[in-house]
């Protein structure tokens, strides 16, 4: 999978491109920021492309992205936890 393609609204907003060994593709619900507005990942696709001769063809992911409202982003930072790290290491038996 050399590209992944990121879609929103019915038009493709950019394409990545990396190795076959280090693809990383966003999960359903998961949130990718885009020129700092949040989006959420709604569905993804994977397309079979022909790639030089008739016989090879790659695989690559199309990522559907809707965008997140400024209030609901809002709060879902209001919503996260943070956890408070202890002073020392963790204690054992």
């Amino acid at each position: 999978m050399p590209y992944v393609e990121y879609a929103s609204e019915g038009r493709v907003l950019f394409r990545t491109e990396s190795s076959d060994g280090a693809q990383t593709v966003p999960r359903i619900h998961e949130i990718v920021v885009v020129d700092d507005r949040p989006y959420q990942v709604v569905d993804v696709e994977y397309w079979a492309r022909r790639l030089g001769s008739k016989d090879r063809r790659s695989v690559w992911p199309t990522v559907y992205l809707i965008p997140v409202s400024d209030e609901d982003w809002k709060r879902r930072l209001e919503r996260r936890v943070v956890r408070e790290k202890p002073d020392g290491p963790p204690v054992r038996y």
